[in-house]
């Protein structure tokens, strides 16, 4: 009986443990892979300007990304080794999607499993918001959240598409509507 309750109480301190990982704030980034072409090749990037504020609970995961809250510039956006195509992205896409509003995401909903779990991402520009889940998973020391965002779900979208696809001669005349959007972080 006194084994099965120490085995027990052993059971519960480990998995407290393992719920009471937190994030390093200063590790935080997005990123986003867009498509193009026929074959819907891929090509990624991510953002220079972004401010972030998190939840007031730093010990434990789901409380400091409950409410954790992002304004990104976007015309921040860089594409890495590849001038042309963060130009477009920023002198093209972004104005026409955007116009002068930053985007805005919220971590409205955060459930937290076992080296995984689910964020629920609210995505603002201007009037406009969309829901995104986000998928997390932790391994080596690092949280990564995917999620697939509808560019179709913003009314200047299919404009913006269509601008980048004439502008950037390498999409072939295609520029798909879905966007991963990546959040990174090291665990600690």
């Amino acid at each position: 009986m006194k084994k099965a309750m120490i085995a027990g109480l052993c059971s519960v301190i480990a998995s407290t443990y393992l719920y009471a990982n937190t994030i390093d704030t200063k590790s935080v980034q997005v990123a986003f892979v867009g498509y193009k072409t026929s074959v819907m090749a891929d090509i990624g990037g991510s953002f220079k300007q972004i401010q972030y504020s998190f939840g007031k609970d730093t010990k434990s995961l789901s409380g400091i990304l409950q409410n954790a809250h992002a304004i990104i510039v976007p015309t921040s956006s860089e594409i890495p080794d590849n001038a042309e195509a963060t130009q477009n992205m920023n002198k093209v896409f972004f104005p026409i999607l955007t116009g002068k509003n930053n985007i805005q995401v919220t971590f409205i909903k955060v459930i937290e499993g076992e080296e995984k779990g689910l964020i629920s991402a609210k995505i603002t520009i201007g009037k406009e918001s969309t829901i995104v889940p986000l998928e997390y998973t932790i391994a080596n020391k690092q949280l990564i959240a995917k999620g697939k965002l509808d560019l179709h779900s913003f009314r200047q979208g299919t404009k913006a598409l269509q601008a980048l696809s004439a502008a950037a001669a390498g999409h072939g005349g295609i520029t798909w509507a879905n966007v991963e959007i990546i959040f990174t972080a090291n665990v600690i």
